[in-house]
């Protein structure tokens, strides 16, 4: 897969930020000239996914197939993935699987981490939600036993330690005051 980094106002930025607001409940979105506006700090990008399926028969995609918000602290052995969408035409097709191998490849050692939307039966879309998890599952991560409580609501910390590594709930937090300067109220506790 090839990337390159989303630029605002560019024709990339255009697709993305229809994905976004396609991929992402209201009440979950940031605006998105602030994602723009923390991503220009060093270690937080927004990314745009081309996908490059291998073999003669398969064409590489003209067009992006899936975007990315991720941040990772310089020096951390973590990697927190805010953000993942997969285009719907590109779904199904096994792009968010090669996605996370390829973050996987390009952080070496570093514990990936994100969050979902609790799985729990009496939401709206609880078998979306539910689907959800099990992809993860799939791909390696495992259910940490935290929730980010934040002004948007509560989410399950997901997690695909490296090798010898081990999710430490401070380097979450860490990521998480590094992304938002300390001004949010996003707090990372063990769920019960």
């Amino acid at each position: 897969m090839r990337t390159r980094r989303i630029r605002f106002a560019s024709g990339t930025d255009r697709w993305a930020h229809d994905l976004y607001l396609r991929a992402f409940p209201e009440d979950e979105r940031l605006p998105w000239a602030l994602i723009h506006l923390l991503s220009l700090r060093r270690g937080i990008d927004l990314v745009a996914w081309w996908d490059e399926p291998a073999g003669p028969a398969h064409a590489a995609s003209p067009d992006p197939v899936a975007l990315t918000w991720s941040v990772r602290r310089p020096g951390s052995r973590l990697l927190y993935l805010f953000y993942l969408a997969v285009d719907d035409a590109a779904r199904g097709r096994g792009v968010g699987t090669r996605l996370l191998a390829e973050l996987e490849r390009r952080h070496p050692g570093c514990t990936i981490v994100l969050d979902i939307e609790p799985v729990v039966a009496e939401a709206d879309n609880a078998e979306q939600r539910r689907r959800r998890l099990s992809f993860y599952e799939r791909v390696g991560f495992r259910d940490a036993g935290y929730a980010v409580l934040d002004s948007m609501g509560e989410y399950w910390t997901l997690v695909r330690e490296a090798p010898g590594t081990t999710f430490h709930p401070d380097d979450f937090r860490a990521a998480l005051r590094y992304l938002d300067c300390g001004l949010s109220s996003a707090r990372v506790v063990p769920r019960g």
